[in-house]
C-alpha cells in the first residue's frame, strides 16, 4: 500500500542501528531519492508532501529542508509553508524530530515495540513490523525523540491570532489565489478537481480559471444541480480545459469496493462535537459512500494525466462548521456555523484540527494515495485559515460559507446556493433519474 503511494522510487537505508525506507512520488521530473543524507552522514531525512516555501533554486526540497534545520534547528518548522510529514534523524545530538503540518493532511504513526520506536505514513506498516500502542502523531506539533529514550519533547509549531478585527474579505481572497497558485506549481502532471455545483470545489475550479491555470475538472453524473453544472462545465472549457462527467455506467461500485478493500487501508472515523458527543460510530474508509465516488473520480481523473488532486477538504470545517446560523447539518457541527463575537474558550473547535477534519482527511489521503496521486488543501493552507479567523464574527455569519461565497461572486462563477453538496450516491436509482434528468442533456452536449 505504501508503495503505491509512492511508485516512482524506492530506498532503504540502515545507518547507526537505525532502518530508513522511502517510497518516492515524484512531482517534478527529475527527483533525488530519499531517505536523503547528508555528506556527513550526520543528518537522515525523510519527508512526505510539498514545501511551498522551497525557492525554485533548489532542485530537491529535502535538501532545502536540511539547509532550514541546519541554520533554525528545531525551529525550522514553523518557517515551514507546506503539506508536509517530515522525519530529520540528528545523530550528532543523537535524536529525531517527527513533524506534522498544521492540520496533518499528510499521515503520520508512531509505534513501540519494547525499547524499539517507529514512525511510518500508514498504520498498517507499523504493525507489519511488529509494533503495539500505535497512534497517529498530533497535528501542528513536532515532537523530539532521544535515540535512548530519555527524552521526548513536543512542541506545537503553529500558533494562531484569534482576534476578529478584518471586515473586508479582500485578504482572504488574495490569500486563496496564491493558495490554489502555488498548490499546482512544479507538476509532472495535471491537476484535478473533483467539481460539484457546490461552494468548496466552485471556488477552487473558479481560482485556476482565473489564474490561467490547467487543470482538469471531473464531475459524477446523477448528483448534482445540472444548471449549475452546465454553467460551471462551460466556464472550464472556455478557459481551455478539459471538463470531464463521470457517468453511471462507468461507476462500478463493486469494482471499485474492492479497490478500496485491497488497496487502501482501512481507517476508523473518531468523530466528536464539542459537547463530547461520538456522532459517527462504525464508520470507516472502507464503509464512507464517499471514498467509494472518490475512488471513481480518482479513476477519471487518473486516466486523463491527472497526478494531484485539489480538494476541497476543510472547508466545512472552518468557514461553515457543517451549518449556517446556528442550524446544525450535521450532528458533528460544533455551533451550527454561529461564529462567537469572542473565539476565547471557544477555539479550536473539536474539527479544526480533529474530528471530521482527522477523519476525512485520512479518506482523501488514503484514496488518492492507493492511485499513485496527491492530494492537496487549499483552504487548510495556514495563511487562508488565518486571514479567515481574523474577519469579525459579523463578516463570517453574513451568509452560508460567507468567505467562499462572496470569491464565487467576484469571479462570476454560479453556484447551487445554501446547500452543502459532497460526493455520495442515491440508493433508489427511480428517484434520481427523476430529479436529475437534465445532467444527461448536459453530458451529451459537452461531450
Amino acid at each position: 500500500m505504501m508503495s503505491l503511494r509512492g511508485p516512482d522510487s524506492t530506498a532503504t537505508l540502515s545507518l547507526n542501528g537505525h532502518f530508513f525506507c522511502h517510497n518516492l512520488l515524484s512531482m517534478r521530473g527529475d527527483f533525488v531519492a530519499q531517505p536523503f543524507v547528508s555528506d556527513d552522514e550526520k543528518i537522515v531525512i525523510m519527508f512526505n508532501g510539498e514545501i511551498y516555501s522551497c525557492p525554485d533554486s533548489y532542485n530537491t526540497e529535502v535538501r532545502f529542508l536540511h539547509d532550514m534545520y541546519k541554520e533554525h534547528g528545531v525551529g525550522c518548522f514553523s518557517r515551514l509553508d507546506g503539506e508536509f510529514a517530515i522525519i530529520l534523524a540528528d545523530y550528532e545530538k543523537s535524536t529525531v524530530f517527527v513533524a506534522r503540518d498544521c492540520f496533518g493532511t499528510k499521515p503520520l504513526y508512531f509505534g513501540s515495540r519494547g525499547d524499539d520506536f517507529g514512525f511510518a505514513s500508514y498504520r498498517g506498516a507499523l504493525a507489519a513490523l511488529g509494533y503495539a500502542d500505535i497512534k497517529s502523531l498530533k497535528p501542528n506539533h513536532v515532537v523530539e525523540y532521544a535515540f535512548n529514550n530519555e527524552r521526548i519533547l513536543e512542541r506545537e509549531i503553529y500558533t494562531f491570532n484569534i482576534a476578529q478585527y478584518k471586515t473586508d474579505l479582500t485578504d482572504w481572497f488574495e490569500a486563496f489565489d496564491k493558495s490554489v497558485a502555488k498548490r499546482v506549481k512544479h507538476l509532472r502532471g495535471k491537476a484535478f478537481v473533483g467539481l460539484s455545483s457546490g461552494y468548496d470545489s466552485g471556488a477552487i475550479a473558479a481560482s485556476l480559471i482565473h489564474q490561467n491555470k490547467t487543470f482538469i475538472s471531473v464531475t459524477i453524473e446523477g448528483r448534482e444541480d445540472p444548471e449549475v453544472v452546465q454553467r460551471r462545465f462551460a466556464a472550464v472549457e472556455a478557459s481551455g480545459n478539459q471538463a470531464l462527467l463521470l457517468s453511471e455506467t462507468e461507476l462500478d461500485l463493486t469494482g471499485l469496493r474492492s479497490w478500496l478493500q485491497d488497496r487502501v487501508e482501512d481507517q476508523p472515523y473518531f468523530i466528536i462535537n464539542d459537547d463530547g458527543e461520538r456522532t459517527e460510530t462504525g464508520k470507516s474508509v472502507h464503509t464512507d459512500k464517499a471514498a467509494l465516488m472518490l475512488a471513481g473520480v480518482c479513476t477519471k481523473a487518473k486516466n486523463a494525466g491527472a497526478l494531484v488532486y485539489l480538494s476541497g477538504s476543510g472547508a466545512d470545517e472552518i468557514v461553515s462548521d457543517y451549518g449556517f446560523g446556528g442550524k446544525k447539518f450535521f450532528a458533528h457541527s460544533n455551533f451550527g456555523g454561529l461564529f462567537p463575537t469572542n473565539f476565547l474558550g471557544q477555539f479550536p473547535w473539536s474539527s479544526f484540527f480533529g474530528s471530521t477534519q482527522a477523519a476525512y482527511l485520512s479518506k482523501e489521503e488514503m484514496v488518492a494515495g492507493s492511485f499513485g496521486m496527491e492530494a492537496r488543501y487549499p483552504f487548510l493552507d495556514r495563511i487562508v485559515v488565518q486571514e479567515f479567523l481574523n474577519l469579525t464574527a459579523d463578516v463570517k455569519n453574513r451568509q452560508y460559507k460567507s468567505a467562499i461565497s462572496e470569491y464565487l461572486k467576484l469571479r462570476d462563477f454560479s453556484v447551487k446556493e445554501d446547500v452543502k453538496i459532497g460526493f455520495g450516491f442515491k440508493d433508489k436509482q427511480k428517484k434520481k433519474k427523476k430529479r436529475f434528468s437534465g445532467i444527461r442533456k448536459v453530458a451529451n452536449y459537452f461531450q
